[in-house]
């Protein structure tokens, strides 16, 4: 498995950025980045493109607990797959966390990306969301029509750097595209995040539409989201 390479000590594999970004890694997400992970959604400079979640209460234990079994879940059913066979398609990302790694060879967690089957978050009619979920739940490992979504985010001390530019491009190019057979991916960003939608213009994507008032933010506030796929 030539993409991935594994921590000498613990056997953990992980997917590292080309330079100058060499001394970060993108790591399975371990339950011992609860504490972390509610520092970063917590901050206002991450936790306001958060969507609704970010409009709400604040990110508590017991959310980022939950998420934390639900995408480790996930990943370990890839590793899996990874230990079981010597190549693809697997049928998704065995890695997600990005971390920086310290002089010392200690790491640090600073964000996380999310590589998976799109679930439609956009659209609002349930029923048609379920179908459209559903219908690409139901394609089998490898099926090109897959639609895959791109999510993501970073702390503040490490956002404007072009870290998050190269993890994406190092996720899809050296994992989704060679080992999951992706060709669908997309992704989605507020109007008001130039950022994050610079992020996926430099990695290949374009708007594809622009969804006006669409999210509701609460006190009757809504934002705008701008649908991308990458070409």
């Amino acid at each position: 498995m030539n993409a991935l390479e594994f921590n000498a000590a613990t056997g953990e594999p992980f997917l590292r950025l080309p330079a100058p970004f060499t001394n970060i890694i993108i790591t399975p997400p371990p339950m011992s980045d609860v504490e972390p992970s509610i520092a970063i959604l917590n901050n206002p400079a991450v936790g306001i493109w958060m969507g609704p979640m970010g409009a709400g209460p604040a990110y508590t234990a017991s959310k980022a607990e939950q998420w934390l079994t639900k995408v480790k879940a996930e990943t370990d059913i890839v590793m899996q797959e990874v230990r079981s066979a010597t190549s693809g398609p697997f049928s998704g990302c065995p890695v997600r966390h990005i971390r920086e790694v310290r002089e010392d060879g200690t790491d640090v967690f600073i964000g996380d990306l999310g590589f998976a089957r799109s679930s439609w978050t956009e659209v609002l009619d349930a029923d048609e969301k379920a179908r459209l979920a559903a219908e690409n739940n139901a394609r089998a490992v490898g099926d090109p029509d897959i639609v895959w979504h791109v999510g993501y985010y970073l702390a503040p001390s490490h956002q404007g750097r072009g870290v998050m530019t190269a993890a994406v491009k190092t996720i899809i190019t050296q994992w989704g595209i060679p080992y999951m057979g992706a060709k669908c991916i997309r992704s989605s960003a507020f109007e008001g995040n130039p950022g994050s939608i610079k992020v996926l213009e430099k990695n290949g994507f374009v708007i594809t539409d622009t969804l006006v008032e669409h999210v509701d933010m609460g006190k009757a506030k809504k934002w705008t989201l701008c649908l991308l796929e990458r070409v």
